[in-house]
Formats: structure tokens, C-alpha cells, sequence
């Protein structure tokens, strides 16, 4: 199978040693047949553009050596192909791969794609002013908007993931979080309007890192998305949400409203909030968010393959 093999070279805090994983990834994965071109990105959001160009020359698959990050650009180029997507973890949280049972040690999961099966997942639209974004995790707005803005000049250093953790504190304690109005129906047909300081719709049941539990009941099986809804205040809101469900104490949560949806919006009229998608910044509110029609296909490694 033909494609090619992208990477960010500038992730992590050795990019020479980055480098030396990825060309060994290459390498056994062309120990396994594939004939793959390795692609390093060349700025922020032009991994999409590679994988678009690489299809109208013939690519059949586009293996990402990555995180959620750089699968969401490169997901831009993908959607609405016959391309297939794989992945390498190489990011800080690797949400997706955890979701899909792919190795989290990128030496392992190369190894493992010596058998594949192929999921076909439906892709999400959502819509700021900015632009419109396709999206297999989720998004949202609110704190999660802003943390993921404030992540665009932050670098993650050698504490990767948990470099999250320190900005999302430091924005809790620092930053005030407004409220705005969140429309949405519920899959039962009855519309609802409310006000949110953080409305976040999720497709996969966990986030990893220091987010294991918030995402409860959301699936990528599922032909809706699980909306969670904070209230304010923020202060209360916010650490409520991570406490109760860190103790599996979600129902109990009186400043949590969950749903399940196909779309919702989100606006607000007086204050700029930011939304994000797959933990990419996207823009400013009004945001909308819907399950597209288009879908995807994911090359995965087999159960066979993994043992």
C-alpha cells in the first residue's frame, strides 16, 4: 500500500531523537509492505495541505507519527477521500489511539500494523468564524478554548502532557471565564437553550493524562455526541467537574448537565470566548458543531497483531 508517513519536527524536546523514531517507525513499516514517503510538516496547520497533495498523487493511506493535534490537520486533508488514516502515537495524550486500542509505544504500534483491519468512522463538522474544521474527538468552548489559545506560544517541554495541567491552573486562578448560551436537541427531538461557562462535546470515552473520567459515557460508536455542559461559577464549576468524576460521582455533579446530541451552537454576544476542536484552537464563538455524512476509514492494527 502506497502513502506516506508525516511527522511535526518540531514537537517534543529532542527533535533528533524524534527524527530517529519516526525513520525507524518508516522503517518497519516498510518492513511490513507499505511504501511510504516520510513527510516532515512544515508550520502549524500544514499537515492537512501534505495529505491532500500526497492523495492527488496517487497516496492510498497517510500514517501519522503523532498527536490528536497534528491527526486533526491532517484529517483536513483526508476527509472526503478514498485515503486511509493510520496512526503512530507520538503526542502527548494520544486520546484517540488510547480510544482505539492501538500501542501506545510507536515502535510497537508500527510492528503491529504488519495485520490491519479497517473501521469506518462518521466525521463531525463544526463552524466558527474562522473557518469551518472536521473533528473525531470533540470540541467545545469555553476554558478548554482558552487553554488550548494559551497552548499556541507555549511550549511543552519535557513535561508534555502535564504542561496542560499547569496552563489549565494557572487559567482557572487567573482568567475569568463567561458565560454564554449553548441551543442544542436533544435525540428525543426537544430543543433546549441554556447558559454555560464550558460546553465541550465529546466522541471518545477517554482523554487520558489528567482527564480520565470527564469524558464518560462518549463513544466513537455512538451516531451522537456526548455534551457536557458546565455551570458557572467557574471556581465552583470547573474543579466540581474534574472531582466528581475522577470519583465516578457524575449524576451527582449539580453543576454538570450532560446530553446527548447531534449538533449544537454556541454563542456569545458580549464577550470573546474561544472554542477549540481536538484540542486544536479554531476561533472565537459563535461556534456549531454537527455529525457530518462523510466518513472515514481508519487502518488499525489488528487484535491478531498486537499480541
Amino acid at each position: 500500500m502506497r502513502g506516506i508517513l508525516l511527522y511535526n519536527p518540531a514537537s517534543g524536546t529532542s527533535h533528533a531523537r524524534r527524527a530517529a523514531v519516526v525513520e525507524d517507525v518508516a522503517t518497519r513499516l516498510r518492513s511490513h509492505g507499505y511504501e511510504l514517503e516520510t513527510l516532515a510538516t512544515t508550520h502549524r496547520g500544514s499537515a492537512g495541505d501534505q495529505a491532500r497533495e500526497a492523495i492527488a498523487n496517487g497516496a492510498e493511506v497517510i500514517f501519522i507519527c503523532g498527536g490528536d493535534g497534528t491527526i486533526h490537520d491532517a484529517l483536513q486533508g483526508i476527509a472526503g477521500t478514498t485515503a486511509k488514516l493510520a496512526i503512530i502515537p507520538l503526542g502527548s495524550a494520544n486520546a484517540l489511539c488510547r480510544e482505539l486500542g492501538i500501542p501506545l509505544h510507536p515502535l510497537k504500534a508500527a510492528e503491529a500494523y504488519q495485520q490491519t483491519s479497517q473501521r469506518d468512522l462518521q466525521l463531525t463538522r463544526c463552524k466558527t468564524p474562522q473557518g469551518e474544521r472536521q473533528f473525531l474527538i470533540m470540541a467545545g468552548a469555553g476554558p478548554d478554548g482558552a487553554l488550548m489559545y494559551r497552548m499556541l506560544t507555549a511550549s511543552k517541554g519535557k513535561l508534555g502532557r502535564w504542561t496542560y495541567a499547569m496552563h489549565a491552573l494557572h487559567l482557572l486562578l487567573r482568567a475569568r471565564f463567561h458565560k454564554f448560551q449553548v441551543r442544542y436537541e436533544t435525540l428525543d427531538g426537544i430543543s433546549h437553550t441554556t447558559s454555560a461557562i464550558s460546553a465541550m462535546a465529546l466522541r471518545i470515552g477517554n482523554l487520558g493524562g489528567i482527564f480520565p473520567g470527564i469524558a464518560r459515557g462518549a463513544s466513537l460508536d455512538n451516531a451522537h455526541m456526548r455534551l457536557f455542559l458546565v455551570k458557572p461559577p467557574a471556581m465552583l464549576g470547573l474543579p466540581l467537574w474534574f472531582l466528581f468524576s475522577w470519583l465516578h460521582l457524575d449524576r451527582w455533579n449539580p453543576y454538570l448537565q450532560t446530553a446527548d446530541v447531534r449538533a449544537f451552537h454556541c454563542e456569545s454576544l458580549e464577550n470573546k470566548v474561544y472554542a477549540q476542536a481536538d484540542g486544536e484552537w479554531i476561533g472565537t464563538l459563535p461556534l456549531s458543531a454537527e455529525l457530518d455524512e462523510q466518513t472515514i476509514t481508519l487502518l488499525i492494527p489488528s487484535t491478531e497483531a498486537k499480541r
